[in-house]
């Protein structure tokens, strides 16, 4: 037996010296067994290595675009027996293991982890399998855009994107939705990633097994986690790619309907919301702007119902409103898109049919034509061409639709050499990152939104805002929100959100107010707030709910502060906006690992929305994660972990939301028309202080505008401390960092909620005359000097 401790650099020299038959070079160990087949490991960095076998005669085969992480320097152990076994140990802990017999390979981290048996079977039909033992047990989560179970452990997911009309909570059809991922995530604290986009299956038992329609051996990343699923969550993010700092714009509110048909109709939709006093950010266009449905594949503005569509951006620019507009992967040719459609058949721009001699037929709701090839270089070039003269006229963001993409033939062969169905999960992909290299090309200086519904492993990469597409209006239909928006974050996507207020309407019931208001608080903290529906989309529609639903529109804006450094943390971190409850602390029960109607919003704020026709109340689960938690809607109320409030009581006024104990949650001040109002000189910090101990929180910000603020380090971030001694609670408050145009002072006005009256207040060493006190509820005046250190003394 032999063991050594190496390092990247080092290990080509020292393979050839000790290491035959196993072969390694700058972190790459090919190890062989008795059967003859080849077991490669591949150490990304001491928490991820790849994994693949390849069988006597096999090509290894490429990655696959899942990975856009650089391989680092490898430092271990490498410990090898001639005859049994070799065997790896990382920096980190991660522990691989071959046995050179079966072939099989152990990875494990800590307790947990898979014994992957070293099975490789390939049926007559071509499709390969894998089969694994998990070790450890825990549950599963992921797998892309999933409703119909937070936990998916025992469930065969489906990997091929597919559209589900009007799908309500407890539909099978949504084990399998439009964003298929073959990524899991376990609660001990690991993730596998298969590096594949073909059409699979992913049996989540034990044995595990995972079935590819792959040409390739079958590669899968096991990422370790360090036993929790934030850790996991950083660590996968690592491999698959983050998205980019959001444009500020798309964390306020947006109007959405199918489909707002005029240029007449958008500006009175604008203009009313604007004048009840609505704030709005962006408005979304469907197909009508380019003429009737048939018209698909136009892209361009119909001139008779858009007259002046360049003066109407401008002015709803002014207002503070962007605009969004749809495109499609379909050219028709019964519609007025027949010139681009003979231009692309010229010029072999798309999808061809099984012989490659004529355009493959598309037939969908509205007509017939073609699809465009977005793996043909040609066709890129040409949409981005179309897409950057829309852009030039004042479009603000992009809605790709129907990408799945919804019909996709397949028998249709694509530019790439690849069948319609071997490139189907990988199309949104590809049509993403055409607007994204636009914008990185044209644009340099804009954040881009792109709506996008289809695609697989790493879409988030191309600054991609997904919603869960066509939902029933009912509360069938709000139920699974919260689990599709939890799965997919933890796939990567962390903007995952939906229609709010329901997209398909039921003709016999399309009006339900109370539904609507439901919706629209769980809206409220979702990363996209859009309302969007084929009827009564807006909210000044419900006359007796406006009160109620125009103060929680305006509590999204008054979050900005808080939500854009959820943001940050996305951008920074991977960590997704919305996180089940036992991402930081994996429970002993199963109640907290199964919790989907719940959420975190962050690290320090729990939202329970209410989901049920009717209630004026809900059960709330309250995380076994060391901290109590504080009833936002009343701090006087307190909930110890792991307990749980049978009745918690919400009349519909009422979201009920929870904040962790020691919590800073900063608010803004200003009223806004838009977030273009937003002035980050002037907040409420919220404090929850914990008796005698210390928390803090950290707070973003830069121009809100440059893609570049992280790479090029123009931001700053501001850290509150909060400690609860005996005889008085200190807070103190330190920046770092800047950015042009940063405000050198910034007012800020402490609410410190569940303490006693003071009997003094010193602010950087001088007492403080003027404060306020009542109920339990301390508010206190300072300025933060850029560069300078701020320290407030509540003196008991």
């Amino acid at each position: 037996m032999k063991s050594f401790s190496v390092g990247r650099s080092v290990i080509f020299s020292l393979a050839l010296a000790v290491f035959c038959p196993s072969q390694a070079r700058e972190g790459v160990f090919d190890v062989a067994t008795a059967g003859g087949s080849t077991v490669s490991l591949d150490f990304i960095n001491p928490d991820i290595v790849r994994v693949t076998t390849i069988l006597p005669g096999e090509n290894p085969g490429e990655a696959t675009p899942a990975s856009v992480l650089t391989p680092v320097p490898f430092t271990g152990n490498v410990t090898e027996d001639t005859s049994h076994f070799f065997a790896v140990t990382t920096s980190a802990g991660l522990r691989v293991a071959v046995d050179k017999t079966t072939g099989s390979v152990s990875l494990t981290a800590g307790r947990a982890g898979v014994l992957d048996l070293g099975e490789r079977k390939i049926c007559p039909c071509g499709k390969r399998r894998l089969s694994m033992m998990t070790l450890g047990g825990g549950s599963f989560y992921g797998g892309g855009e999933r409703g119909y179970s937070l936990n998916l452990a025992g469930d065969t997911l489906v990997m091929y994107n597919r559209q589900n009309y009007g799908y309500t909570a407890g539909d099978p059809r949504i084990k399998q939705m439009n964003i298929t991922m073959p990524v899991v995530l376990s609660s001990n604290g690991y993730a596998l990633v298969f590096d594949d986009f073909a059409p699979a299956k992913l049996t989540l038992s034990n044995p595990l097994t995972y079935t590819t329609e792959g040409k390739a051996p079958i590669s899968y990343y096991f990422v370790n986690g360090n036993g929790s699923l934030e850790g996991t969550v950083r660590r996968l993010s690592e491999l698959t790619g983050r998205q980019e700092l959001p444009p500020l714009w798309s964390l306020g509110y947006i109007t959405s309907k199918y489909g707002y048909k005029t240029q007449h109709e958008t500006d009175s939709v604008v203009s009313r919301l604007k004048r009840g006093g609505y704030p709005l950010d962006g408005v979304v266009l469907d197909l009508y702007w380019y003429g009737k449905e048939q018209d698909m594949g136009r892209l361009s503005w119909d001139p008779v119902q858009w007259p002046d569509h360049k003066k109407m951006l401008s002015g709803l620019r002014k207002k503070g409103v962007n605009t969004v507009i749809i495109h499609q992967p379909y050219i028709l040719r019964n519609g007025r898109a027949l010139d681009n459609y003979n231009l692309l058949k010229e010029n072999g721009m798309m999808v061809m049919d099984s012989v490659l001699s004529e355009p493959q037929e598309v037939k969908i709701w509205v007509g017939e034509g073609g699809m465009f090839d977005v793996s043909n270089p040609s066709t890129r070039e040409w949409m981005a061409s179309r897409l950057k003269e829309l852009t030039d006229e004042g479009v603000g963001g992009w809605w790709g639709d129907l990408g799945e993409p919804e019909v996709h033939p397949e028998n249709g062969r694509h530019a790439n050499g690849l069948t319609a169905r071997q490139y189907h999960n990988l199309y949104g992909n590809d049509w993403s990152s055409i607007i994204y290299e636009l914008y990185k090309k044209e644009y340099p200086d804009t954040r881009l939104m792109t709506m996008m519904r289809g695609g697989t492993t790493g879409l988030q990469r191309y600054s991609v805002f997904p919603w869960s597409t066509d939902v029933s209006r009912s509360w069938g239909g709000l139920q699974p929100q919260v689990t599709i928006m939890l799965n997919s974050g933890l796939s990567g996507l962390g903007y995952m959100s939906h229609d709010v207020g329901g997209f398909a309407v039921d003709p016999a019931a399309p009006y339900d107010p109370e539904l609507y208001v439901r919706w629209l608080q769980l809206g409220t903290f979702s990363p996209v707030l859009r309302t969007h529906a084929q009827d009564f989309a807006e909210p000044y529609l419900y006359p007796d709910q406006e009160d109620i639903l125009k103060s929680f529109i305006r509590k999204r804006y008054s979050w900005l502060p808080y939500n854009y450094t959820l943001a940050y943390d996305n951008a920074s971190q991977g960590l997704p906006l919305v996180r089940p409850l036992n991402f930081y602390a994996h429970s002993t029960g199963a109640d907290v690992d199964d919790v989907a109607d719940q959420y975190l919003w962050g690290r320090d704020v729990m939202i329970a929305p209410v989901l049920e026709k009717g209630a004026t109340g809900r059960r709330v689960v309250i995380p076994d994660d060391g901290s109590r938690w504080i009833d936002y809607n009343d701090p006087s109320k307190i909930f110890a972990p792991g307990s749980v409030i049978e009745n918690y009581e919400a009349p519909l006024s009422v979201l009920p939301m929870f904040v962790r104990e020691g919590a800073f949650i900063p608010e803004a001040v200003r009223t806004m028309g838009s977030t273009a109002d937003y002035d980050p000189s002037k907040l409420t910090v919220n404090y929850y202080p914990v008796e005698g101990a210390t928390s803090a929180y950290t707070l973003f910000d830069d121009d809100r505008k440059s893609p570049r603020s992280l790479a090029d380090a123009a931001y700053q971030l501001i850290t509150f401390k909060g400690d609860d001694k005996k005889n008085s609670i200190v807070i103190e408050v330190s920046s770092e960092g800047s950015y042009k145009g940063m405000p050198e002072r910034r007012e800020l006005t402490f609410a410190v909620h569940g303490v006693g009256k003071p009997s003094g207040i010193v602010v950087d060493g001088r007492k403080l005359k003027k404060f306020s006190y009542s109920d339990g509820l301390l508010t206190v005046p300072a300025t933060l000097v850029a560069g300078r250190t701020l320290t407030i003394e509540i003196l008991k």
